[in-house]
């Protein structure tokens, strides 16, 4: 069975709804860790606790947001959906299948065609 531009749409935007719900699941516990691991007691030690758990809290949005944005951008089938794949196929290297196939079909002539 051959896949059509559309399936091959869809594939990927499952694939970036799932990355970034991924990321977007530790933010629901992130209140509770940090309340956990952070101490207490006012010291030196606290300030960079508050701002490494910030740090990480904002890291980890961000990378939730511009999966789940390239997921929308990519059913809505909007140009800037496609864009965003470009740059969330870097990001996804960790997991190189999915970057390579969302590097292959942003590039192909179908693929082209489908956003315009």
């Amino acid at each position: 069975m051959i896949m059509s531009p559309e399936d091959h749409n869809r594939t990927l935007v499952v694939i970036h709804s799932l990355v970034g719900g991924f990321f977007a699941l530790p933010l629901i516990a992130a209140p509770w860790v940090i309340a956990k691991n952070v101490d207490s007691y006012p010291s030196p030690r606290r300030e960079d606790q508050i701002i490494i758990a910030v740090v990480a809290v904002s890291v980890v949005l961000l990378l939730a947001l511009i999966f789940l944005s390239t997921a929308v951008g990519l059913y809505g089938k909007k140009l800037w959906g496609r864009r965003l794949a470009f740059v969330t196929s870097v990001l996804l290297l960790v997991w190189p299948p999915a970057a390579a196939y969302t590097w292959w079909f942003i590039h192909t002539e179908a693929g082209k065609q489908l956003y315009k």
